[in-house]
């Protein structure tokens, strides 16, 4: 046989995996989370089930209060719903990189790491947020995709230490598919899509403890949030 006609060393599903990073990461979590008993209902949910048995890397946390995967997800109900839920949680997440995810390495958990990496893989030599936003900029300075976008809302984020009130510049602000920065002043100006009636973010420092912020249309839009991060 010529090497054409030689068979693969793989199976065609993992050339197909291989060939596209961001297949293989639904997959993998996929894979693992169809093992589970079903229904999962939420976070606490998935986390008891998951402490029976070794929990795989992407979903490993410091603690239970520090989910990696948005409430949007649950309940899942069946596999048919884990997999159209999981498709579109991960894809709407990295569709969301034009701006570019920053260094990965500034993620501490290794879903987010994965996210940050696959979304800078696809948004190379964009430009990244820095706690200002253009005019028609989705989630800060994140640059939209077209001139035509939908109505947005704007919420201002002033970060602070929780014990001494000391502003934090510089931090890091991550919707689990872009990673940005607060500007000198500490400020984050997030314009989101109107799509969105709640926007999940995780606020990060170094020495600090990470935090999940949601943001609400409701009763934020058009307002000045001051959040703070506690020491580790």
């Amino acid at each position: 046989m010529n090497q054409y006609t030689d068979p693969p060393s793989e199976s065609f599903e993992t050339l197909l995996l291989k060939a596209h990073p961001e297949t293989a990461l639904i997959h993998e979590l996929a894979s693992r989370l169809r093992t589970l008993p079903l229904p999962i209902a939420d976070w606490d949910d998935l986390v008891g089930k998951l402490q029976r048995e070794p929990v795989p890397e992407l979903l490993q946390v410091p603690t239970l209060n520090t989910p990696c995967l948005p409430d949007e997800l649950f309940p899942i109900r069946d596999e048919a719903d884990l997999a159209v839920k999981l498709t579109a949680t991960i894809r709407t997440f990295l569709r969301q990189a034009q701006a570019g995810a920053g260094s990965p390495a500034r993620l501490t958990l290794p879903l987010h790491k994965r996210l940050a990496i696959l979304a800078d893989e696809a948004t190379r030599g964009a430009r990244r947020g820095s706690g200002v936003f253009d005019d028609g900029g989705l989630l800060g300075a994140q640059q939209a995709p077209t001139k035509e976008t939908r109505s947005v809302w704007v919420v201002t984020l002033v970060l602070h230490d929780c014990d001494t009130g000391q502003l934090l510049p510089w931090s890091w602000l991550t919707d689990w598919s872009v990673t940005y920065l607060f500007d000198a002043n500490a400020q984050f100006i997030a314009v989101i899509d109107g799509m969105w009636t709640s926007y999940a973010v995780l606020v990060m420092r170094d020495g600090y403890i990470n935090r999940r912020f949601v943001l609400d249309s409701a009763t934020m839009a058009g307002t000045t949030q001051h959040i703070c991060l506690n020491r580790a």
